[in-house]
């Protein structure tokens, strides 16, 4: 297994398509960053530990973050984000799951898996979903960075990575590793005496189930302090040119205007 450092560059949009992951890094503002990770200092509690492997037992995780934490839009709809979302998925895409993540030492290595593998239609395969891990803390291959396997999401059926296909990354808090649904990825063992915080986003075409319910965990009146570009990827709008998501053939961002009259 390789280690490396991945710097900005500007072949990002180029590097997703063909390697399937890419590293942005610098991408929050320090108060903003500094407020998030406040934020998970106290809210992660000793009863949120994984329920199976694959979750982790050494690990917690916090879910439906949009319905506890408004400050977490700020990555949600972060402009970078939103960028490759457009080019590599769809102008209509969702957002599928949105959780916090905090491994701590002792923790094992996740199951190598790809999140596009669920539909179970054969590979290679026009993306499906895009993943996001934010960075709270810094990131390095002994404290459970996230692993992945480059240019795995070209590969056909019943390949599997090798051990020295594997690479893990080390980066900054403010940082966003980004990937396809196609490629092997999964958390890393954390071998450090050091826990790593991240938030972990997941975007979907619009044809897909969400992962997490996320009209029932922020409804209207809730979801009404956030931007239309937050609503929408919450669920809140119709899919183009489908107009897939209707409400009574009408586009579901009415009912968050009517929620708040």
């Amino acid at each position: 297994m390789s280690s490396m450092t991945v710097a900005v560059h500007t072949g990002a949009v180029e590097q997703l398509a063909d390697q399937g992951y890419c590293l942005l890094t610098d991408l929050l503002a320090s108060d903003v960053l500094a407020e998030l990770t406040a934020v998970f200092e106290k809210n992660f509690t000793q009863d949120q530990w994984g329920r199976n492997e694959f979750e982790g037992r050494r690990t917690q995780r916090i879910y439906s973050l949009l319905a506890k934490f408004p400050i977490v839009a700020n990555l949600v709809e972060h402009p970078a984000i939103m960028k490759l979302l457009r080019l590599h998925l769809s102008e209509s895409a969702i957002l599928a799951a949105c959780q916090a993540t905090r491994i701590h030492p002792g923790e094992t290595a996740q199951s190598l898996h790809a999140d596009d593998d669920l539909a179970g239609v054969a590979r290679p395969r026009p993306p499906w979903s895009l993943s996001v891990m934010w960075a709270l803390s810094p990131y390095t291959p002994e404290n459970g960075s996230t692993l992945l396997v480059p240019g795995s999401h070209k590969w056909e059926d019943g390949r599997k990575p090798d051990a020295d296909e594997i690479t893990s990354l080390s980066f900054d808090p403010g940082s966003a590793l980004v990937w396809l649904g196609g490629v092997y990825h999964g958390g890393g063992a954390n071998t450090s005496a050091e826990s790593r915080t991240g938030i972990s986003i997941i975007y979907f075409q619009p044809w897909l189930r969400q992962v997490e319910n996320m009209v029932l965990a922020v409804p209207p009146a809730s979801a009404a302090q956030y931007s239309e570009t937050v609503q929408r990827l919450l669920g809140y709008g119709v899919a183009q040119p489908t107009f897939f998501g209707h409400v009574d053939g009408r586009d579901p961002i009415k009912l968050i205007n009517e929620a708040i009259t």
